[in-house]
């Protein structure tokens, strides 16, 4: 009985340390790749986080200039942006110079976007998501 009221209160130490670090991130890119991020810590002791941004197609491939990267779901990935230690309360601002590939290709989201179709216009062949990463 002893050992699992010890094996309880070691589990609720760990979730209670992880719980005070609440690192959020507000990402965003521009066609021409670059990245803009900001870290947020609202909790009660110092964090990071690392983020990869991805464009993702929203058409199926024929849309695109590029049809050999895929269609729809097909991502374009940033490299990998840490926030570094940020302090409670506290948020750093990142705007690193990321390159963008997918299949192993270097690009632009513009590039990867892009159609030859003129009513399908590059900013809106896709959208953004962030992901966190291990750090």
């Amino acid at each position: 009985m002893m050992y699992k009221i010890a094996a309880l209160a070691v589990s609720s130490m760990l979730l209670a340390s992880v719980a005070q670090a609440e690192v959020k991130e507000d990402c965003s890119a521009k066609m021409n790749g670059e990245i803009r991020c900001e870290f947020t810590n609202a909790g009660q002791r110092k964090d990071s986080m690392c983020v990869v941004v991805e464009v993702v197609r929203l058409y199926d491939a024929d849309v695109y200039s590029r049809t050999s990267l895929g269609g729809k779901g097909a991502a374009l990935s940033s490299d990998k942006i840490c926030s570094g230690l940020v302090e409670p309360q506290d948020v750093r601002e990142r705007a690193p110079s990321a390159s963008w590939s997918v299949n192993g290709v270097s690009m632009t989201p513009m590039e990867f976007c892009d159609s030859d179709n003129p009513w399908f216009k590059a900013p809106q062949n896709c959208s953004m998501r962030t992901t966190a990463v291990p750090n």
